[in-house]
């Protein structure tokens, strides 16, 4: 491997345009390709975008190996765009945006094809890079709380607030693209979940998922309440949140702020900027440079990413227990 990474991405979408600009930013790797199917995508690319391959012809893309590839693909075709890479040698370096597919036997698929493959993978759940909930897992670690009894976890959005109803199906519905970061971040601080039952609203009887109740248990007998909606008044951005209880305390975290509060009835509030949250380039936020930092650098030291495709299939095979709808448990 060269001392530079040859870095490309597919999907020139939001999340496809964020992953381009950082990783130029970041010791080790250069952008060398895009590819996206739109001719006018590529047309305004060209113009913007200089000394690299963007092209709207999957073939040319395909010519040429490289050292990583990021899919930012909508979510349906994770599957098949990942899978393609594997099987024909163009990477054995992938990052794919959440979710790592939308159907859990998929993701177990390209789990077996990462593994045989051998290189590194990993799924863009950038939450975990934030200072807020890193520090979280510090403070868990560390028994800040004791032993944790039970956890509330929550996502929320007021995207469709007003419409009191959506058009997208159970499988694109708020439980699968609001919900999976609060699964993933709960599935990280806890360990393996187990769903113990669910709650949905006749919306989502009808093939509508404008959010989703449902509870969970892991293996030390923690239990965890969830609530996801995307039609919540007041949430103009997303929020995701977990309130944690412990034998000696709790532990409110989102993504700005933590606060800490013991039995004696002391409290501590530290905010993002407590909690040196500076990165050598900012955009959207700094999770996001420290998400691709590290899959960089994991590739480099040919170590292992967090977190990889085996841990995001746990999220998927979640949300595929969740999405089978009630009277399951």
């Amino acid at each position: 491997m060269n001392d530079t990474l040859k870095i490309a991405v597919i999907g020139m979408g939001k999340m496809g345009l964020l992953h381009a600009s950082l990783v130029n930013s970041i010791a080790g790797a250069s952008l060398v390709a895009i590819y996206d199917k739109s001719a006018l995508m590529k047309r305004f690319m060209c113009k913007a975008i200089d000394n690299v391959l963007i092209t709207d012809k999957y073939e040319k893309f395909a010519s040429t190996q490289y050292d990583a590839v990021y899919v930012t693909t909508p979510i349906p075709s994770h599957y098949s765009v990942v899978e393609n890479l594997y099987k024909t040698g163009i990477t054995k370096n992938v990052f794919v945006e959440k979710t790592l597919t939308s159907d859990f036997r998929h993701s177990q698929h390209l789990c077996q094809l990462a593994q045989e493959k051998g290189g590194t993978n990993m799924v863009g759940y950038m939450c975990r890079f934030a200072p807020t909930y890193q520090k979280a897992q510090a403070l868990l670690s560390q028994s800040e709380i004791g032993e944790v009894t039970s956890f509330k976890a929550y996502a929320y959005a007021s995207d469709f607030a007003k419409s009191k109803g959506n058009a997208l199906p159970v499988k694109g519905g708020a439980t699968r693209d609001l919900g999976a970061h609060i699964i993933d971040l709960s599935l990280w601080l806890f360990g393996e979940l187990e769903l113990t039952s669910v709650e949905h609203d006749e919306d989502f009887k009808n093939g509508i998922d404008n959010g989703s109740c449902f509870k969970v248990k892991n293996r030390r007998a923690i239990e965890g309440d969830f609530d996801i909606s995307w039609a919540k008044e007041g949430y103009r951005l997303p929020e995701f949140g977990l309130i944690i209880t412990g034998t000696k305390g709790i532990i409110s975290v989102n993504s700005d702020l933590i606060k800490i509060e013991n039995d004696s009835g002391e409290s501590k509030e530290l905010h993002r900027q407590d909690l040196n949250d500076n990165v050598p380039f900012l955009l959207a936020a700094s999770e996001y440079y420290r998400e691709d930092e590290h899959f960089i650098n994991s590739i480099i030291g040919n170590s292992k990413a967090n977190p990889d495709f085996s841990e995001a299939a746990k999220v998927d095979y979640l949300i595929e227990e969740i999405e089978k709808g009630k009277g399951q448990f």
